[in-house]
């Protein structure tokens, strides 16, 4: 793939190694190992608002679907 010029190299802190694993019935996988970015990412969880609070702002809104 690097040859071909599908993938590229990469010295970013933010870039994850990819690995070609062997299925069970022989095929190759292409998968992407993310354990290093996600030991980089933050994490910026914040509590929900109470329901009462969502349902209020939401008032008399409507969602349509245009066909």
């Amino acid at each position: 793939m690097l040859a071909a010029g599908v993938i590229r190299l990469s010295h970013s802190e933010y870039s994850s190694p990819v690995v070609i694993v062997t299925k069970k019935d022989g095929k190759p996988r292409f998968c992407v190992d993310y354990r290093r970015l996600n030991d980089k990412t933050r994490s910026e969880a914040s509590p929900l608002p109470p329901i009462q609070e969502s349902l209020r702002d939401l008032g008399d809104s409507a969602w349509t679907i245009d066909a």
